[in-house]
C-alpha cells in the first residue's frame, strides 16, 4: 500500500489556502506514516503513469475551482480508478464545479473544506484543525490497527463543579469533530437503564478518557474507578485542569501533572471554544498514537524470533501488522502440539467487536482461515486467551503470546533465590476495583516468577489459580518459582497431590504459624501488600498483621495504594503522614508513586530494581 499526495498547484490556481491545508496534512504523515509519496510536477506524475498501481493504494489530490484538469491528471485518476484504488478529493470551494471530482471520479464524495467551516468562526484561520481532521483519517486507513476514525471519547467529571465545563466541552467536540462519539454520563444513560452499567460498558469500549479535573473531582470514588479502569486497560487519559484546581488529595493520578489547563470561564467564549476542542482532539489523537505505537517492541521481538531461525515470520502485505508465523513444536506449546501454522494481526489499541467481525470475515474471504491452526488478535487490552465467534480466532495478550514461544524454544530463564511475598485479598469494594487489583496481581506475579524469583503468598481460592495459571506460563520450574503457605485447617477442601504439582506446598498448624512461615522463617527480600479487607477490629486486619511481621524479620515493605482495600488506605496513612521510614528505606518519591501509580509494570520493574 502507498499513499500518493498531489501538491494543489498541479490542480489548482489560487493554491494559498489548500497550501496551508496541504502542509498541515505533511506534518502529521510524516511523523506516523512511511509510505507516502508527494508529487508536484508533471514528472512525477508521468512516473505514476508509467508504474503500477495498487488496489490497496490511496491517492489523494485537490479538486480545480473551475473543474479544469490536465490530460496527465485525468490519466492518473483513470489509471488508479481501474485497478479501484481508494481515490480521495479535497474540495477548497463551495462552487459545484470543484465540489464535484471529475471523470471518471465524479460519484466519488469530496471532502468538502467549505463544509467544515460552517460551523467555525470564518474571521480565524482554522485551516490547520480542519487539515488535521483529513489526515487522522489517512492514518486511520493505512495504519487502523492504530488508530481508528470512530473515536470513543469518554469524559469523567464530578457533576457538582465539573457539568457546565463537561457539557461545553461534548457539546463543542460534536459540533466540530463530527466523526467523535461522546460519551457522557448525564445525557448518554436512557431513562430506566443501568447507569453504573451502562457508564463501565462505555468505559471498556472508549479510546480516551478525558478527565475534567475540577476541586471537586479529587474526592469522587466514582472518578478514582474511572482513571483507574483507564490506567489499568492501557486507555489513554487527557488530564485537564480547571481553574488551577489542586490535586494533592487525588488517590490516583493519571500523569505527571495536568495535560491542559483551563479556566472554566473560556468555555463560554465560543471563538475560545473552538480553540479548545482543537487543542483536545490533537491532544487525544496524540495520546492515542504514542499509546498504540508501543506494539512495535512486541513486532520487533517476533522480528528477532525469526532472525534467529526460531519461526518463519511471513508479512501480509495485505494488511499492517499482520503476520503469519510457522514453527515446530511437541510438547511445550500452551495452544497446541506439533507444527504450528498461526496467523495474528497486532493491535495497539483496544480492539472493538467490530474488529473481530472485520478480522474473521477477512481471514475467511482470503482462505487465511483454513491455512492456519489459529488467527490470534493480539494487543496489551482486552480478554486473554478468548475465543470468539470461531473456533479458531483467539484474543491474546502479547506477554502470553511471546511467553509461549520463549517456552517452545527453552528460553532458560535464571533462579536468582530470592523470595519476594504477596499480602493480601479482595476488599470489599465495587467490581471495577476487583479488575484492577486482578490486572495488579496478574503484573506483579508475572515478572516475579519471569525474572526468576520465587513468589511466595498465603493460600486464598483464587489468587492461587491465577498464579497457578501464570507459573504454568512463565516458570521453567514451578516448585521453584511459587511456595504456597496453607493453614491444615483447609486441606480436605484442596487435592494435595495437584497442588504439590503446582508449586511448593508448607502447611501450618494455624493462621499464625502460616504467617510466621511465610515471612519469618525464611529470608525474604520484601513484602508487597496488595488490597486487604479492612476490618472494624484493626487487630484482625492481615495485611497490618503481616507488616508487623516483615518489619520484625527487617524485611522491607511496599504498600501498592491503586487496588483498593487496606494496603491503599494504608498507604494513604503514609501519605499524609510524609514518612514511609518505619516500612521501608526507600525514597518518598518511589513510596508515593506506589500509591498513586496504576502502571504495575514500571512499579513492579522498581522494586526488582531495588532487589538486584
Amino acid at each position: 500500500m502507498k499513499i500518493i499526495f498531489s501538491r494543489p498547484e498541479l490542480t489548482m490556481q489560487k493554491i494559498e489556502e489548500a497550501t496551508d491545508f496541504y502542509d498541515e496534512c505533511t506534518s502529521i504523515l510524516n511523523m506516523y506514516v512511511s509510505n507516502v509519496y508527494y508529487i508536484s510536477t508533471v514528472i512525477q506524475v508521468k512516473q505514476l503513469l508509467a508504474g503500477k498501481a495498487e488496489k490497496d493504494d490511496i491517492l489523494i489530490f485537490f479538486t480545480s475551482e473551475k473543474g479544469v484538469y490536465s490530460d496527465q491528471i485525468l490519466s492518473l485518476l483513470k489509471k488508479y480508478n481501474n485497478v479501484q484504488s481508494r481515490i480521495w478529493a479535497i474540495a477548497m470551494d463551495s462552487s459545484p464545479e470543484c465540489r464535484r471530482p471529475p471523470e471518471p471520479v465524479t460519484d466519488k464524495q469530496s471532502y468538502d473544506v467549505s463544509c467544515r467551516k460552517e460551523n467555525r468562526n470564518p474571521l480565524k484561520n482554522n485551516m490547520k484543525a480542519i487539515a488535521q481532521m483529513f489526515a487522522r483519517k489517512i492514518v486511520a486507513q493505512t495504519l487502523s490497527p492504530l488508530y481508528q476514525d470512530e473515536v470513543l471519547y469518554f469524559i469523567s467529571h464530578r457533576r457538582i463543579d465539573g457539568e457546565h465545563v463537561a457539557g461545553k466541552l461534548a457539546d463543542g467536540l460534536r459540533l466540530l469533530t463530527r466523526e467523535r462519539n461522546i460519551y457522557r454520563d448525564v445525557v448518554n444513560v436512557a431513562v430506566g437503564d443501568d447507569a453504573q452499567k451502562d457508564i463501565d460498558e462505555h468505559l471498556k469500549m472508549s479510546d480516551v478518557l478525558i478527565f475534567i479535573q475540577t476541586e471537586q473531582a479529587q474526592y469522587s470514588d466514582y472518578i478514582i474507578k474511572e482513571l483507574c479502569y483507564a490506567l489499568v486497560n492501557d486507555i489513554p487519559v487527557l488530564w485537564i485542569q480547571i481553574d488551577g484546581a489542586s490535586y494533592d488529595k487525588l488517590q490516583i493520578h493519571p500523569g505527571q501533572g495536568p495535560i491542559l489547563s483551563y479556566r472554566s470561564d473560556e468555555f463560554d467564549d465560543k471563538d475560545r471554544l473552538e480553540e479548545i476542542v482543537d487543542e483536545v482532539e490533537d491532544n487525544c489523537f496524540r495520546l492515542i498514537m504514542n499509546s498504540s505505537n508501543q506494539v512495535y517492541s512486541y513486532v520487533n521481538y517476533l522480528n528477532e524470533l525469526g532472525n534467529l531461525g526460531r519461526i518463519k515470520l511471513t508479512n501480509d502485505d495485505s494488511s499492517p501488522l499482520a503476520y503469519e508465523i510457522e514453527y515446530y513444536e511437541k510438547t511445550r506449546d500452551r495452544y497446541d502440539i506439533g507444527l504450528r501454522k498461526h496467523y495474528i494481526q497486532c493491535f495497539g489499541r483496544n480492539p472493538q467487536e467490530r474488529d473481530i467481525q472485520r478480522f474473521v470475515e477477512k481471514v475467511k474471504k482470503e482462505h487465511q482461515y483454513d491455512r492456519q491452526d489459529r488467527l490470534f488478535l493480539l494487543s496489551n487490552h482486552g480478554n486473554r486467551d478468548r475465543h470468539v465467534s470461531e473456533d479458531k480466532v483467539v484474543e491474546e495478550n502479547y506477554d502470553n503470546y511471546l511467553m509461549n514461544l520463549d517456552n517452545v524454544f527453552g528460553v532458560m530463564r535464571q533462579q536468582r533465590n530470592k523470595r519476594i511475598i504477596l499480602s493480601g485479598a479482595f476488599p470489599d469494594c465495587d467490581e471495577i476495583y476487583k479488575v484492577s487489583l486482578l490486572e495488579a496481581l496478574v503484573v506483579y506475579s508475572r515478572e516475579i516468577i519471569k525474572n526468576g524469583y520465587t513468589l511466595v503468598f498465603g493460600a486464598h481460592p483464587t489468587f492461587q489459580k491465577l498464579i497457578f495459571d501464570i507459573g504454568d506460563l512463565y516458570a521453567s520450574d514451578v516448585k521453584y518459582s511459587i511456595e504456597m503457605h496453607m493453614d491444615k485447617a483447609y486441606i480436605d477442601q484442596y487435592n494435595i497431590e495437584e497442588l504439590q504439582e503446582k508449586c511448593t506446598l508448607i502447611l501450618a498448624d494455624g493462621l499464625q504459624e502460616m504467617r510466621e512461615n511465610m515471612i519469618c522463617n525464611t529470608k525474604g527480600e520484601m513484602l508487597i501488600c496488595l488490597g486487604g479487607k479492612i476490618k472494624e477490629d484493626k487487630t484482625q486486619q492481615g495485611v497490618d498483621i503481616e507488616v508487623g511481621l516483615a518489619r520484625k524479620a527487617n524485611i522491607p515493605v511496599a504498600l501498592v495504594g491503586t487496588v483498593g482495600g487496606r494496603s491503599s488506605e494504608y498507604a494513604y496513612q503514609k501519605l499524609v503522614e510524609g514518612s514511609w521510614s518505619d516500612l521501608n528505606p526507600w525514597d518518598k518519591v518511589l513510596n508515593e508513586n506506589l500509591f498513586y501509580n496504576v502502571n504495575h509494570r514500571l512499579m513492579i520493574k522498581r522494586l526488582l530494581e531495588l532487589i538486584e
